[in-house]
């Protein structure tokens, strides 16, 4: 697999990280996909990061997460490691748009949303205890 198929990125649990991390995003899918298709992914793995660094580390705590980034002539496979707390995103279930906006939730439109635009796989790996999330965005005929 070359380079450009590929990409490996380490990012630590702090929000000022987002900047840098959509940055390498764009630069990842480069001109491979159409401007709503790369909209699309962004908003998901931004998401998907941020809840990761909100939500996964209540308590400060000096950590590193990994995003491997992947491509290949029918997706785009996005991996999150990180050692939070153990969160099965598949398992949570996704209350209706309406609902959420009517309930004045704090939360649940970012699950919501990754669930709609991308495939979600989850592993809950151990020894030590981690998340590992799996985002795939499949191709369409505009990509």
């Amino acid at each position: 697999m070359d380079s450009k198929s590929e990409k490996i990125l380490k990012i630590r649990t702090d929000l000022s990280e987002l900047s840098r991390v959509r940055s390498e995003i764009r630069e990842f899918l480069g001109k491979d996909c159409s401007d709503i298709t790369r909209n699309r992914i962004l908003l998901s793995l931004d998401e998907s990061v941020t809840n990761v660094i909100e939500h996964g580390f209540p308590e400060p705590k000096e950590s590193e997460m990994e995003l491997r980034m992947k491509k290949n002539k029918a997706s785009w496979r996005f991996t999150i490691t990180d050692e939070g707390i153990l969160f099965d995103p598949t398992k949570h279930k996704s209350s209706t748009w309406k609902d959420l906006y009517e309930s004045g939730a704090d939360g649940g439109f970012g699950i919501r949303s990754v669930k709609k635009i991308m495939l979600v796989r989850y592993k809950q790996l151990s020894n030590p205890p981690r998340n590992k999330l799996t985002l795939i965005y499949k191709k369409g005929k505009n990509d």
